[in-house]
């Protein structure tokens, strides 16, 4: 998963809502936050004031290479402050060795994928403008912070986690939706490389079940994180619970599949085989449509 970029209109019709967006967001992270618990507020403020100061010198540069170096160190700074600070038990040190094993992934996944192509097309528009640049860098903030935010009541509750049939189930689901997004990815890969024109799609492997089967793995990892939190929740710290909820909505309405259906449907829209394999595969979940 791409950390999020979304769009907004040029520095001329630049709307209120665009000058909003990143002290919402502030707002909105603070919010949780302040209910979350005191390790999830301190949680929030680093990782916005990393992404933050890091917008600084990229937009100097009118360069996002590090924006998802970034994203990454906002898990694995916090995951590390969390493991230094915390000393936590074995059934949270698991978790969060889960967390940093994803962090650490697609750290290599994007940057090794920036590297090959020179530059991010997403950020094509709004890098050249401060306001919508710091909103990308402040939706960064907010993903790694909501994505993590089962992980951080875990640590602040009042009694140490323990291994029960929650985290069982939470951490079975976490290696599903791990391995899923792992095979996805790399069945991907293998076929850039065999049809490297550009001009076939995937459709066999897992991609024959779901036309976006590495968001489906990623929706299940953190989903089974949550799950295994479930026993740490109580009163303000049933928020967390949003963490699924914000991957999916982020993924399948924002910016995950609506840019890559965009870009799949002009390159081989009108295709046949396309439209076919469209009209018989699910867009996420097999038998959800």
């Amino acid at each position: 998963m791409s950390p999020p970029v979304t769009d907004a209109p040029s520095p001329a019709r630049r709307s209120a809502s665009t000058w909003a967006t990143a002290p919402t967001i502030a707002a909105v992270g603070a919010g949780v936050a302040w209910m979350a618990g005191a390790v999830a507020w301190t949680a929030w403020w680093w990782i916005l004031a990393l992404n933050v100061l890091a917008w600084i010198p990229a937009y100097l540069k009118r360069s996002e290479h590090f924006y998802d170096a970034v994203g990454s160190v906002s898990f694995l700074s916090t995951i590390a402050g969390l493991v230094w600070w915390l000393r936590p038990e074995a059934p949270l040190l698991i978790l969060l060795g889960f967390a940093a094993l994803w962090s650490l992934r697609m750290a290599f996944f994007l940057v090794s994928r920036i590297r090959r192509h020179g530059k991010d097309g997403r950020f094509d528009t709004i890098k050249t403008d401060p306001v919508r640049f710091l909103n990308a860098w402040s939706m960064q903030a907010l993903w790694a912070f909501l994505c993590l935010l089962p992980l951080l009541v875990q640590a602040d509750g009042a009694e140490p986690v323990s291994f029960s049939a929650w985290w069982g189930a939470g951490a079975a689901l976490w290696v599903l939706g791990f391995a899923l997004e792992v095979v996805a990815d790399e069945q991907k890969r293998r076929f850039r490389r065999q049809h490297p024109d550009g001009k076939r799609f995937i459709r066999s492997g897992l991609w024959a079940w779901s036309r976006h089967p590495n968001y489906v793995g990623e929706i299940l990892l953190w989903t089974g994180l949550t799950v295994a939190a479930v026993p740490s929740f109580a009163g303000g710290s049933w928020m967390a619970l949003i963490t699924p909820v914000f991957v999916f909505w982020l993924l399948r309405f924002v910016s995950g599949v609506p840019l890559l259906e965009q870009r799949s449907d002009e390159r081989w829209g009108g295709d046949p085989e396309y439209e076919a394999y469209k009209a018989s595969t699910p867009v996420l979940f097999p038998g959800l449509g």
